[in-house]
């Protein structure tokens, strides 16, 4: 398979591994919903594309139960030690996690395959997914869940979290990258033979929730938003950036909208 994969611009260093805690931890009710009306069950195998710190596979884990079982499956070993890690403290037995590139893994059927932001980062979306569908068994559900990042903002609306969010998404454009490709996903899916359902879900938290978060995947990005030339150090002024965003939304009462996750899914017939 010679489908490219473009670079996890993000890191793994500890304070991404913690920011993706912290994000998952926000999307944790969403994405278990979009699971369970893509028809995940008890005593399914379910494997987890991308599966970064464990998030989604460990909410899987717990819909298929001890009689089901979740692979999850991520290039990067530190992300892999943790998922392992949270696992076991959860005595969650039925979960296992290899190290491989989403691209061409495989290791045999599966009664879905699930992948939560992932897809941004593939150039080839509609081969990835062709490719994991050929794991499935008949009857069996892809489930794809990408972000639409355009749409999140404050509310009432906040200029610095709007010129925050500006960076964001201007930063994965320029890197290639597709930041409202939840909006596309039944393009995408559409393109690798499938006939999804689309559900796009929204997530509400408080000011200092939505400051940490916002101001997290800034510092995140600070790289590639200097390397593209869509701010500079100075201009994001990363050690206030959090406290400012925090005091602005406090002042007017605000309430942080994350991007909406949007999840596709479909049955293999």
């Amino acid at each position: 398979m010679t489908t490219s994969k473009r670079a996890y611009v993000l890191g793994h260093d500890d304070p991404e591994l913690d920011r993706l805690e912290h994000q998952a931890r926000m999307l944790a009710p969403a994405t278990g919903a979009i699971l369970g009306l893509a028809g995940l069950r008890p005593g399914m195998r379910v494997l987890d594309l991308g599966t970064g710190a464990g998030d989604v596979a460990l909410t899987a884990a717990e819909i298929v139960g001890e009689s089901g079982q979740v692979v999850g499956v991520d290039l990067e070993d530190r992300a892999l030690a943790l998922a392992r890690r949270r696992a076991a403290e959860r005595g969650l037995g039925n979960t296992t996690f290899e190290r491989g590139d989403v691209r061409e893994w495989s290791g045999g059927r599966f009664d879905a395959v699930v992948g939560r932001l992932i897809l941004l980062y593939c150039a080839d979306a509609p081969a990835v997914i062709e490719h994991h569908l050929r794991a499935l068994a008949p009857g069996g559900i892809y489930v794809a869940m990408e972000y639409d990042m355009v749409a999140a903002r404050a509310e009432p609306a906040i200029p610095l979290v709007g010129t925050a969010l500006a960076w964001m998404v201007e930063a994965f454009r320029r890197g290639g990258m597709d930041p409202a490709l939840g909006t596309r996903l039944d393009r995408v899916l559409r393109k690798a033979g499938l006939d999804p359902e689309i559900l796009g879900l929204q997530v509400y938290v408080s000011p200092e929730d939505g400051a940490r978060s916002l101001a997290g995947i800034v510092s995140a990005l600070m790289p590639l938003i200097e390397k593209t030339g869509v701010a500079s150090a100075a201009e994001v002024d990363l050690d206030t950036l959090p406290g400012r965003i925090e005091a602005a939304m406090r002042e007017v009462d605000a309430v942080t909208v994350f991007p909406t996750l949007v999840g596709a899914w479909a049955r293999l017939t």
